[in-house]
């Protein structure tokens, strides 16, 4: 099949004729211009984190400006992951604290042919070998463990071991409108109480343990959905307002980083109300193992770890897909931050 093909499909269902999305295998490139901007209405000191765009093989941050009254700021990165982050000081004594920055970035689709892949993977760069490693929300022993071995039974290569994993992720979670944000990820905490339900950081998480416990390298990809995506618009509407438009995307490693996204499987079912067994879901579900559309930005990879500069408490952080800041050195609820004190607008 020429990987640069765009397939459409037509069924006719017991409502009459079900139309399919046009996917598109390949890499065509887009360009989105991006605001982040937050008012921090506080008297005292205040520390400000802000994710930026990463530089990778499908994404590119080609001009990055900053508006801020804030008495210092610097680009910097975390010492473990080299997540990028926008660092800013506020003194006290002025309730008007202001930051606005502009990113423009260009990025592509990714589309992976599957039947080229390794079966299994030979020598692991020490790089990618890192993303077999436990964190704190994503362990790969105990109950993990158990789970990956019983999902993976029987399955004699890696590419069949990652394909099983992904099949009983999309078939076994769901999506929880009620969890906060996109979720803790909080993987052995799922396991353990057998609630399979939450949201992208959640279900993706989910996957890259099982991946990881299976010695597979996997990790979540934190970002952010710029345009409408062409799959769904139930997975995707953004416009103009992204300010709640954050998003876990995962990849896993055979020869090479394979994008996946049971979540947003997930998402497409509860959004336009389709069973799993919908033509509409089983086109989805085959595209998103090893493709992504692009309709989202990647800021890190970075999981259980300590920003740069780091917090005044010295804690680790879950996640930072949302902005983060300080008050005296007190962290602040991010969701506060984000939804109520700030706005992601798409300029252009």
């Amino acid at each position: 099949m020429d990987r640069r093909e765009f397939l459409s499909y037509t069924f006719w269902g017991a409502c009459g004729l079900i139309s399919l999305p046009s996917i598109i295998y390949g890499r065509n490139t887009y360009r989105t211009k991006f605001s982040y901007a937050v008012n921090l209405p506080y008297e005292d000191a205040v520390r400000l984190w802000v994710p930026v765009p990463e530089n990778t093989s499908y994404q590119k941050l080609l001009h990055m400006e900053v508006k801020t009254n804030a008495s210092y700021y610097e680009l910097t990165a975390d010492r473990v992951y080299n997540a990028p982050i926008l660092y800013a000081e506020f003194k006290g004594g002025n309730e008007n604290k202001s930051l606005e920055v502009i990113f423009d970035v260009e990025y592509t689709d990714r589309s992976v042919d599957m039947s080229k892949l390794p079966k299994n993977n030979g020598n692991i760069p020490d790089e990618v070998a890192f993303y077999l490693k436990p964190t704190d929300h994503v362990p790969t022993d105990g109950i993990v463990k158990e789970y990956a071995d019983r999902i993976t039974s029987g399955k004699k290569s890696q590419l069949e071991k990652v394909k099983a994993i992904y099949d009983w992720v999309v078939e076994n979670t769901f999506r929880d409108p009620q969890v906060q944000g996109c979720g803790t990820g909080d993987v052995k905490s799922m396991l353990e109480t057998g609630y399979f339900g939450g949201k992208c950081t959640d279900i993706n998480s989910l996957f890259v343990a099982l991946c990881r416990a299976s010695g597979i390298p996997a990790r979540e990809v934190f970002g952010i959905r710029v345009r409408a995506s062409s799959l769904s618009k139930g997975i995707s509407s953004v416009t103009k307002d992204a300010t709640k438009a954050q998003h876990c995307r995962a990849e896993f490693y055979l020869g090479q980083w394979v994008p996946a996204d049971p979540a947003d499987v997930r998402k497409l079912i509860l959004e336009e109300r389709l069973s799993i067994d919908h033509p509409k879901v089983r086109q989805v579900r085959e595209f998103l193992f090893g493709n992504w559309d692009a309709h989202w930005v990647a800021f890190n990879s970075a999981r259980d770890f300590s920003l740069e500069p780091p917090l005044t408490s010295g804690e680790k952080v879950n996640e930072f897909m949302y902005p983060l800041a300080e008050v005296k050195g007190k962290l602040i609820d991010k969701y506060k931050l984000t939804f109520e004190l700030s706005k992601y607008t798409i300029l252009a």
